[in-house]
């Protein structure tokens, strides 16, 4: 793959931020009473029982807004809905979240940006090799890891299923840590 496939890449991520996970959680990812749910359905719907998120959800999302205005969504809207993650951060109680799975969301959001990183600073054939890989991590990730709803699966099992039954809202805080240096390729 080259850059351009990454680039190609990127502007999907783009989309799938601007146009997918930012509005699900604009929509149905906060209580009336402020703060972030702290899981989603893997229908991208709230459980019957939706329970306020802890502080480490509270501030993934809050991140992950804080990407907005790099995909296009509405920035007034995003800072009204960081500040209101923000703000629940402070009082959140400790998440629960799913064990340890097999194939983790985390490692492979961390694994896509090291590569990234690291792009930014390879020459030459280096540029080359590093941009296949990050190319090939970040298939893996939009691929297998974020539903074209704006979700994401936490991992997946010995058996390949989905690890966990919920999209914790802490998790946002790879992913937006992954996207944040791909981000400026759709641009280029």
């Amino acid at each position: 793959m080259s850059i351009k496939a990454l680039q190609r890449r990127a502007r999907e991520a783009q989309h799938w931020l601007g146009q997918c996970a930012l509005p699900l959680w604009a929509e149905v990812g906060f209580l009336r009473d402020g703060g972030v749910l702290a899981a989603l359905e893997l229908n991208h719907r709230p459980g019957d029982d939706p329970k306020s998120g802890d502080v480490a959800a509270q501030r993934a999302i809050a991140k992950l807004f804080a990407l907005a205005p790099a995909v296009g969504f509405d920035a007034d809207v995003a800072m009204a809905l960081r500040a209101r993650a923000d703000t629940a951060a402070e009082t959140a109680m400790e998440a629960d979240l799913p064990s340890s799975p097999t194939r983790s969301l985390r490692s492979v959001c961390d694994e896509l940006r090291l590569r990234l990183i690291t792009l930014t600073t390879a020459a030459g054939e280096d540029a080359i090799l590093t941009s296949r890989a990050a190319s090939r991590t970040f298939d893996l990730l939009m691929d297998d890891f974020l539903t074209p709803e704006g979700g994401w699966i936490v991992g997946y099992d010995e058996n390949g299923l989905p690890a966990g039954s919920t999209i914790p809202a802490a998790l946002a805080e790879p992913i937006a840590a992954a996207l944040e240096p791909l981000l400026p390729l759709a641009e280029a």
